[in-house]
């Protein structure tokens, strides 16, 4: 087969490392497969996945568009790639490259094959999506709940509609997090820590846990806080570590490439999102054995499973996401048991090779059928 993957942009991100992996994949499978990225090209030090590209031998084009005004342009530069050389079937990727793909394939006869992986706030989004729906062969979702949203709010017929949960790498035993801080970790440090890793962007609740910073730390005053991202958050952030009185015990790290190192090091994962399609970010703390608090938004039902009750709050009840916090920092024989349990269902339910194959497969029946 050959296939077009097209995304909004190829900075490091869930979405992001789903397109880079599945790229990757379908090359070892013998698929000719391209990345097309609607974006500029990203700078050191997030040039990551463009670099593993890169390594795979994958061909991979740049758009550079970076606002709407831009659209016409890179409609243009996106249907002179796909005249040059035209895919069996292409593939996107986010909201941006849905709405493109959807102006320029069909037309030309490609089967289209939508990806949605969150369950979209703004109306006006919402409502533009019926557009790309209606042309798009199938439309991939991330999470039941997310399938559900398409069907009732972006009228996606359900006989168009594929679930495939997001998958991750599942790590050595001995990479995974053991609960103990006698293992060497980025800080070097004995204290226990809090982490998040995400955006720095209201969607991921990072002003709240801002609001509730001190009041956990106050808590808690063996713990750290660390935060691993970038977002327009990051300045709010750097300026009240400054100011607060708990600064000294607060980390802003921006971008990292060792994530998976920080998850063998921490106690708990944070995330008090307001909404998601599956946050990849809890799988892969489930994959690494870390007990997660997060807020129940999309897709963390069936992420978690018989996990849910214990490590999560209602969306919106802040106060009793601290709190859940709070409980489960000093809970160690607790973090310990939802450890073990998040980790089984990560390699029962979420493994990355189960996930690629999935994609693949669903090109191949698309295109016999």
């Amino acid at each position: 087969m050959k296939i077009d993957l097209v995304i909004t942009e190829l900075h490091p991100g869930g979405a992001e490392r789903c397109c880079v992996e599945l790229a990757s994949h379908l090359r070892r499978a013998n698929h000719h497969v391209r990345v097309l990225s609607l974006g500029p090209q990203p700078k050191p030090p997030r040039t990551r996945l463009i670099d593993l590209l890169g390594e795979a031998g994958i061909e991979t084009h740049f758009l550079n568009g970076t606002k709407v005004s831009q659209f016409p342009g890179v409609r243009h530069r996106l249907r002179a790639l796909l005249m040059a050389d035209p895919p069996d079937v292409v593939q996107s990727f986010l909201w941006h490259a849905n709405l493109l793909v959807a102006s320029v394939y069909p037309a030309k006869n490609v089967p289209f094959v939508a990806g949605v992986r969150v369950v979209e706030p703004r109306r006006w989004r919402a409502w533009t999506a019926r557009f790309w729906a209606r042309k798009a062969s199938r439309v991939v979702c991330v999470s039941d709940e997310v399938s559900q949203w398409c069907h009732a709010t972006e009228h996606v017929p359900r006989d168009r509609i594929a679930v495939i949960p997001n998958g991750v790498e599942i790590p050595l035993d001995e990479n995974t997090n053991p609960l103990s801080r006698s293992l060497p970790g980025p800080l070097h440090r004995s204290e226990p820590i809090l982490l998040f890793v995400g955006r720095l962007e209201p969607q991921k609740g990072v002003d709240q846990l801002m609001i509730h910073a001190e009041s956990i730390l106050h808590q808690l005053p063996e713990h750290r806080l660390v935060l691993i991202g970038e977002g327009r958050w990051k300045s709010q952030w750097q300026g009240f570590q400054g100011r607060s009185r708990y600064g000294s015990r607060i980390e802003v790290l921006g971008h990292r490439d060792d994530v998976p190192a920080w998850m063998a090091r921490a106690d708990l994962l944070l995330l008090p999102t307001r909404y998601e399609g599956m946050p990849n970010v809890v799988l892969e703390a489930m994959a690494h054995g870390l007990p997660i608090a997060v807020t129940r938004v999309e897709g963390v039902a069936q992420a978690l499973g018989d996990g849910l009750a214990s490590q999560s709050a209602d969306r919106g009840d802040w106060a009793g996401w601290a709190r859940l916090v709070v409980r489960l920092a000093r809970d160690e024989s607790q973090r310990k048991d939802l450890a073990r349990g998040n980790r089984a269902r990560a390699i029962s339910e979420f493994s990355l090779p189960e996930m690629l194959s999935r994609y693949e497969r669903l090109y191949q029946d698309l295109l016999e059928s």
